[in-house]
């Protein structure tokens, strides 16, 4: 009887068994790197935050030089007494509908290694008539507390920063739900 498993003419390629271990690792390694970007999402997007610097132009001033021959002085001329005119009308100004606190959701993350800070600032949140739709962690860099909008949203959000002492406004970059208001907090907020 003959084994059908056995070629005498035909040799298979093992790889050694530190090869396969190398790929295995290898591939182990790059799906959960892969895993972890897919997840996490990308925190890479810089995230730019107003500010209010007064921005300095110059511009360029005259100077005087001496002229070789003396310049005329004007004469005076007499000047008109202005008639009054008639005062413009005020143009009502268009004012924005106040706020519902309770019909916007919010979410609060913490991009500090403060325990709670989130937690505390989701309480205040709350307080102040906000409907609080979360608290956790942010994974990144942010330079100061500050409240992202999604589009459709900044009234809301300037709202809540106003309401929290934030001075900082944002649209939301890529990596925050663009759903709801979110406050990355980097200290306490009153």
């Amino acid at each position: 009887m003959s084994d059908h498993r056995r070629t005498v003419t035909r040799r298979a390629f093992v790889l050694p068994s530190w090869a396969l271990v190398t790929s295995a690792v290898v591939v182990l390694l790059g799906a959960g790197w892969l895993g972890w970007i897919v997840v996490e999402g990308d925190d890479t997007a810089a995230v730019a935050a107003p500010t209010s610097s007064p921005s300095s132009t110059t511009s360029p001033t005259a100077s005087a030089s001496p002229s070789a021959s003396p310049s005329p002085t004007p004469s005076p001329t007499p000047s008109r007494t202005p008639s009054p005119s008639p005062s413009p009308t005020p143009t009502p100004t268009r004012t924005t509908p106040p706020v519902d606190r309770s019909a916007v959701p919010v979410s609060v993350l913490n991009a500090t290694r403060t325990p709670g800070l989130a937690r505390s600032a989701g309480a205040t949140v709350t307080a102040r008539g906000w409907t609080l739709a979360g608290v956790g962690n942010w994974r990144g860099y942010v330079p100061a507390s500050t409240v992202y909008y999604p589009a459709g949203r900044e009234a809301e959000a300037r709202q809540l920063a106003a309401d929290l002492g934030v001075s900082a406004v944002a649209p939301a970059p890529a990596g925050i739900n663009r759903q709801r208001l979110t406050l990355i907090v980097v200290a306490p907020v009153t």
